[in-house]
């Protein structure tokens, strides 16, 4: 399976400093999985100030790590501000297998 993570923007940011690319990697397999799971809840119960905090929190981590989510993590963030009646739920879906497949694969690189 190809890596779905792109370290290079933490790479450049680093200068290709190996202890700041492995505490970035730490920080994202220690705080995603606790975001994703308050971001869940805040979809399945409607609370969409909720979704827009998490989502907003997740995007900066999103994007340094060059997933492919992170259209649908803006998505997620516009919405929590609107009352646009859309259904987010594939959206969030997206986001939530992105992410718990990258929390393995830098699992199982670092």
């Amino acid at each position: 399976m190809s890596k779905l993570y792109d370290l290079s923007k933490i790479k450049e940011l680093s200068e290709n400093d190996p202890d700041f690319i492995k505490a970035m990697v730490d920080t994202f397999i220690e705080e995603i999985p606790e975001d994703l799971e308050q971001l869940a809840i805040g979809v399945v119960e409607d609370d969409r100030a909720a979704v827009h905090e998490y989502a907003h929190k997740m995007k900066p981590t999103v994007d340094m790590f060059g997933l492919s989510c992170l259209y649908d993590v803006l998505v997620l963030e516009a919405w929590g501000k609107s009352e646009d009646q859309m259904d987010i739920n594939e959206h969030f879906m997206r986001v939530q297998e992105e992410l718990q497949k990258t929390v393995t694969q830098l699992r199982e690189d670092f």
